[in-house]
């Protein structure tokens, strides 16, 4: 985004973008398990999320699982709070193409 990525910062882009269907946020520390809900309450026409390098866990992961309907393409690479289980059992209503890390994908 070229901005800190925040709630408020969330908010202004869900605002100006309600139907975005494809995300990337990759080497912030400013996003985490709450930025995530927030996403996933604001953002539900999101396809394809990419997240990189960011402190989530399971807990945001499972929010977004819940929250984004329309995902059908999730990438969480190098985010260390997260399990293999959480996004295997966040998809398994759709069919979504989940993947963590660069080497597994599922």
């Amino acid at each position: 985004m070229g901005i800190p990525e925040t709630v408020g910062s969330f908010n202004v882009l869900a605002s100006n973008c309600p139907a975005l269907e494809r995300m990337a946020i990759c080497n912030t520390d400013t996003v985490g398990d709450s930025e995530l809900v927030f996403i996933a309450a604001k953002f539900t026409s999101l396809k394809k999320l990419c997240i990189k390098n960011c402190p989530i866990s399971d807990t945001g992961v499972k929010s977004v699982g819940e929250g984004c309907p329309s995902l059908v393409k999730l990438k969480v690479k190098r985010c260390r709070g997260v399990t293999k289980a959480s996004v295997c059992t966040a998809f398994l209503h759709n069919s979504c193409d989940a993947q963590l890390s660069p080497s597994r994908k599922f």
